[in-house]
């Protein structure tokens, strides 16, 4: 089928790269400045192309790291092998498009948008004919919107497209290749919700122990609600981490595989779980839980939204930042049970939490192969690393010390039948805290110690032995 054809005309987004290059372009661009949105909103109304052109003069891609359909490169260079000309044709900016040409090294001609021309669909198709004539074409897309320029060409190469696309293209007899994802995108899409990171949230219930009032129905199932409406709005801003991130995570080691960065998720896709998941988790703690969780989860939100945008690039502010939206989700347990909130336990969860963030960054800056390195997107250097150990160990101390002096209040012992019993909290919580850091320094955790501590065995066992010296000391007399 393709011996009469001569050209092989390509597109780029979703085609070539399984990403869209204006959308992602239009993220950095609002990651700078997030009041940015006004003034691309200006552009939009006068011509998307116009949007296109400014959005480029701004933001510059390392095409390098894009996410590229390997499959389809392959057989694009074998006929490039067989003397076809390729092309080509995409409808984001020449500036990118030329960039990615000179990367790839295997197109004879660029068409793209520029000079106030959109090329999308059928302005595609034109500009095409422009450029070759009425010779016969082959044409490379993925979408509906191509679906003027595959009915126009002689074959049809298909990336992920549509199926009715795809069995016209079979009813033709124009079919020559077509490339599917081997996961289903709703396996992405779970996979960027981050489930297991749900664990964290865990958090909410600690309010409930401490103050035993676990043994009331409506606040447990309040502070059950609270933790599904935490979870989904941390999955939101999941979502919006990994569309803000897309070039520093596809140079990770570990993050490049994440749905986003990988393109296993498409951009519009992870706006829409950005927006929805933060809107469906408002909706129903306004609907079913006390204003002051409302309010918690609020500025849970605010600070996790400025932490993705410019607090995680300002050395040690985005520690203590880590910190305090650990610390807000107990916080917000007490909130949406009702309950009082131990100063203590507020004391002991910062000092701990201080410490597991400065272990997050120590993994990251550990990693650095060169001394001098400096990690992508945060305010860290290889030399900073000896310096987050020593904290990150000085307030896990604290956090025992802490705990300590709580065993040793007189609180203590009007809430408890045999006080002396939690002492062995201590010595838990200093085994885990020396466990979990030696893994550190040895490189055994890849990258998020909460992730370490769910899968790892034994921090499950300490935190299936503190529950139960928690109800020994609650129930049992000694």
């Amino acid at each position: 089928m393709l011996e009469k054809v001569k050209y092989i005309v390509v597109d780029l987004d979703g085609t070539l790269v399984r990403t869209d290059l204006f959308v992602e372009s239009l993220l950095r661009y609002l990651k700078h400045n997030p009041i940015n949105l006004l003034r691309v909103i200006l552009w939009l109304m006068k011509g998307r192309a116009y949007a296109k052109e400014k959005i480029a003069d701004n933001i510059d891609i390392d095409v390098e790291f894009l996410p590229y359909e390997n499959q389809l490169i392959a057989y694009l260079k074998d006929l490039k092998e067989q003397g076809k000309t390729i092309i080509l044709a995409t409808a984001s900016h020449r500036v990118y498009a030329d960039k990615v040409a000179r990367f790839l090294g295997i197109f004879d001609d660029v068409i793209a948008t520029a000079d106030g021309q959109n090329r999308k669909g059928r302005r595609k198709l034109a500009a095409i004919k422009e450029l070759i004539g009425d010779a016969e074409f082959a044409y490379a897309g993925d979408s509906a919107a191509d679906g003027p320029i595959w009915k126009a060409a002689s074959a049809n190469i298909m990336v992920n497209a549509p199926r009715n696309n795809v069995a016209e293209a079979e009813k033709a007899n124009k079919l020559v290749w077509q490339s599917r994802a081997t996961k289903p995108v709703w396996r992405a899409f779970l996979k960027e919700m981050r489930p297991h990171q749900y664990a964290k949230n865990v958090l909410l219930f600690v309010p409930l122990v401490t103050s035993h009032e676990y043994m009331v129905a409506s606040h447990l199932l309040s502070v059950l609600l609270a933790f599904i409406c935490f979870s989904f709005c941390a999955s939101g801003v999941y979502f919006l981490n990994d569309l803000l991130d897309l070039e520093d995570d596809r140079r990770h080691r570990s993050k490049s595989s994440r749905p986003i960065a990988s393109g296993a998720l498409s951009l519009p896709l992870g706006v829409a779980g950005a927006v929805g998941f933060p809107v469906l988790a408002f909706t129903v703690s306004l609907a079913y839980l006390p204003m002051a969780f409302v309010a918690v989860l609020a500025v849970y939100f605010l600070i996790t939204n400025a932490y993705s945008f410019l607090l995680k690039r300002i050395a040690t502010v985005d520690v203590m930042t880590l910190a305090i939206l650990y610390t807000l989700r107990v916080v917000a347990g007490a909130a949406a049970a009702n309950v009082e909130l131990s100063s203590w336990l507020i004391a002991f969860s910062v000092f701990i939490f201080v410490s597991l963030a400065f272990m997050k960054r120590y993994i990251e800056v550990s990693s650095l192969t060169k001394k001098s390195g400096q990690v992508r997107g945060r305010g860290y250097s290889g030399d900073d690393s000896e310096t987050m150990f020593s904290l990150g160990i000085t307030n896990f101390t604290a956090a025992v010390v802490i705990l300590a002096l709580y065993i040793n209040s007189d609180s203590v012992v009007r809430l408890y039948k045999s006080p002396e019993v939690l002492w062995l909290l201590c010595l838990l919580v200093l085994f885990w805290g020396n466990h979990i850091w030696v893994c550190a320094r040895r490189g055994e955790i890849p990258d998020d110690p909460v992730v370490f501590a769910i899968k790892d065995k034994a921090s499950r066992l300490v935190g299936i032995s503190f529950v139960i010296v928690l109800f020994l000391a609650k129930y049992a007399a000694f």
